[in-house]
């Protein structure tokens, strides 16, 4: 493919079952309509393979005759043509990629490099032209809102489309996906694990489930090291107006799961009574996700279980002061149901609006929010997953704005990428 085109990818939020998921509890993850973006271009010189990543201030480039292709393609285990993912990354892989890896001085470049290279690889190969990407994200990096997935699944679908291994994408934003199996969505999230896995070692596959089906997944994660963990995917569920507040507060996910897990040693039948609450929460959550009319009533009893998931993370003492100001803005504002999401501790919290809210009583929580330091997002839960917009699929007019990488590279912000590049502003996205 010599023209340029766009991949992008949600990132995620938890809903329900935090905590309780490791204790094999189900939890329910759902997309975010902030979006990692990723734009290819032919490179000036065929043999020059370039990636930039603004956002982390990376810009890096090879000459694909320098990477060890003989070394590595004997390691690539192919059926039916198709690369095969692994349980871990392949080592010898691995040490073979250091050699073009070596001058990277700083460990986030070197893992980006590295996941881009390792995905590279296997999906592409020598004789492919050299190729510009460019990555740019709306999410907050380091929030635990799955910036990395949607990184890697942007890369694993760019990659994927590149080498042939997947069919063009074809569904609009308004369609329903009615088939249950898709080989080209479980291609991109099989590989976008294994691009996860250079970032985080060991994954649980979550966030990259979420970015590449979109919708919401429900997951439970089995106490059995020798029963794979369940995954449902529901990539019908409709958008939610949600307001995502990040509160910037450090936290330590470690700390904060040990926290928990020292309460259940010490008061093992209430700590436990609260574990099942969660878990019979996530179960009703899903059948009201999954209802094939979701409609207001839908949405407000997902707001009533919000407040009830919050007050049982109070419960396991895995909230903090900023997140219960976030819960007292909003709730005092009439804004939605409130909750924390993620480890807790800090972080970010999420409220689902209510339909009857005004964009000016929106507006004014938001202002009463980042008095207190915090950053707020206006954004949607739910929603479409990965997708792929042609240079065909935009208007004439709207090509050489679009598809620039120097303009793509140099937007200040995540408003002025999605004024330009959101399916608000282009019908022309297609998805898996």
């Amino acid at each position: 493919m010599s023209t340029p085109f766009f991949v992008s990818a949600p990132g995620k939020v938890i809903i329900f079952g935090e905590h309780s998921a490791v204790y094999g509890k189900p939890a329910i993850a759902a997309a975010l309509s902030l979006r990692a973006y990723l734009l290819v271009t032919p490179s000036q010189d065929p043999d020059t393979i370039n990636l930039s990543f603004p956002d982390i201030n990376l810009t890096h480039s090879w000459n694909k005759n320098d990477i060890p292709w003989d070394s590595i393609v004997k390691h690539i285990n192919l059926v039916d043509n198709l690369p095969q993912t692994s349980e871990e990354l392949v080592p010898e892989i691995v040490d073979q990629l250091g050699s073009v890896l070596a001058d990277l001085n700083s460990s986030l470049h070197y893992t980006a490099c590295l996941c881009f290279l390792y995905l590279y690889t296997h999906l592409c190969n020598q004789e492919l032209a050299g190729m510009s990407f460019c990555i740019r994200s709306t999410l907050p990096i380091g929030a635990g809102l799955g910036s990395s997935a949607s990184t890697a699944v942007c890369l694993a679908s760019a990659l994927a489309i590149l080498g042939n291994r997947v069919t063009s994408a074809s569904f609009l934003q308004t369609d329903k996906i009615l088939k249950k199996e898709n080989n080209d969505l479980d291609f991109i999230d099989s590989w976008s694990l294994m691009g996860e896995k250079c970032f985080h070692g060991n994954p649980s596959g979550i966030d990259n489930a979420v970015a590449t089906h979109g919708g919401a997944v429900m997951f439970q994660r089995m106490n059995n090291p020798a029963q794979p963990s369940v995954r449902t995917s529901m990539r019908n569920f409709p958008a939610i107006k949600l307001l995502l507040t990040n509160t910037k507060v450090p936290r330590s996910t470690a700390d904060l799961v040990g926290g928990v897990g020292k309460l259940n040693v010490e008061y093992p039948k209430t700590s436990n009574s609260i574990l099942e609450a969660m878990e019979h929460l996530s179960n009703t959550a899903y059948q009201i996700m999954v209802r094939p009319f979701f409609g207001a009533e839908e949405r407000k009893k997902l707001r009533e279980l919000v407040n009830i998931n919050h007050g049982l993370l109070v419960a396991l003492g895995v909230s903090h002061p900023s997140l219960e100001k976030v819960k007292i803005i909003t709730d005092t504002s009439k804004l939605g149901s409130t909750k924390l999401t993620g480890a807790g501790g800090g972080g970010c919290a999420i409220t689902l609006v209510d339909e009857d809210v005004s964009e000016a009583d929106i507006a004014q929580g938001i202002a009463e929010l980042e008095k207190e330091g915090y950053e707020c997002f206006e954004t949607s839960l739910g929603g479409k997953g990965v997708g792929s917009l042609s240079f065909e699929d935009v208007p004439q007019e709207l090509r050489s704005t679009v598809f620039s990488p120097e303009k793509f590279c140099a937007y200040s912000d995540r408003i002025e990428i999605e004024k330009v590049l959101s399916t608000n502003a282009l019908e022309g996205w297609r998805y898996w």
